[in-house]
């Protein structure tokens, strides 16, 4: 039953920090796990213009 707890305590703290950020002309987005600044998409650029 200690298990159980503990999964649902780990996967209700998991899912209350992620989200998705937009670019200023919402034309892009990013989603993130833990923090915007460390997420995948913002490592790489993705949503970054090519001007």
């Amino acid at each position: 039953m200690k298990k159980i707890a503990i999964l649902i305590i780990a996967a209700t703290v998991m899912t209350g920090c992620t989200g998705t950020t937009f670019n200023r002309d919402k034309s892009c987005s990013e989603d993130y796990l833990i923090h915007p600044a460390i997420s995948i998409p913002s490592a790489i650029g993705a949503c970054e213009s090519a001007e």
